[in-house]
């Protein structure tokens, strides 16, 4: 998967806008889209962008995701854990 294509068709509203929606490959890199439009009887249509795909930031993941939910209860319950054994442990005689 050097270089990943997707090819879609352009869907129309009827007031002469051309739409489609596509999810990037989860791959980084510099991208290259293409539109490439042609129909006969009238003038080609070639438009070209090029778009940087980066990881995220540190700073722009969600800040508690909800599939985490078990680790953070894990993590609060270990920490609980630990001051309960340890007031037991130091107050204990």
């Amino acid at each position: 998967m050097m270089s990943p294509y997707v090819l879609k068709t352009l869907s129309t509203d009827g007031k002469g806008r051309y739409f489609t929606s596509f999810k990037v490959p989860d791959v980084y890199g510099v991208f290259q889209f293409k539109v490439e439009y042609e129909r006969l009887g009238y003038t080609s249509l070639s438009l070209s962008k090029q778009i940087p795909v980066r990881p995220f930031r540190h700073n722009e993941y969600e800040r508690f995701i909800p599939t985490a939910y078990p680790y953070y209860g894990a993590s609060f319950s270990m920490m609980a854990g630990f001051l309960i054994f340890s007031a037991v442990h130091l107050y204990n005689k």
